[in-house]
């Protein structure tokens, strides 16, 4: 079996008492509560030269957990930087 070039590896999927929190290969956190539709909220990451990396893949969030017992959330994308978002 061999590995599409344009497969990505997602575990981006967390979910705290409702809230279920996703990373997506647009390169943003998207959060949601199980009582709308709709995402309840969504935040895109920056990137440092453009949104291709050196070997022609895009950025994506690749990690998203949420802090229990908090309305923080823990967001890792493609490339190694980690960022802590706070849901208001």
């Amino acid at each position: 079996m061999s590995e599409n070039p344009g497969w990505k590896n997602f575990v981006g999927l967390s979910v705290l008492e409702g809230h279920i929190a996703c990373g997506s290969e647009s390169n943003e956190v998207y959060a949601y509560h199980k009582s709308f539709p709709m995402p309840i909220t969504s935040c895109k990451f920056g990137s440092t030269d453009s949104d291709e990396t050196h070997d022609g893949n895009t950025q994506f969030v690749s990690i998203v957990c949420w802090r229990e017992k908090s309305n923080m959330l823990v967001a890792a994308y493609f490339g190694g930087s980690i960022d802590v978002l706070q849901m208001l």
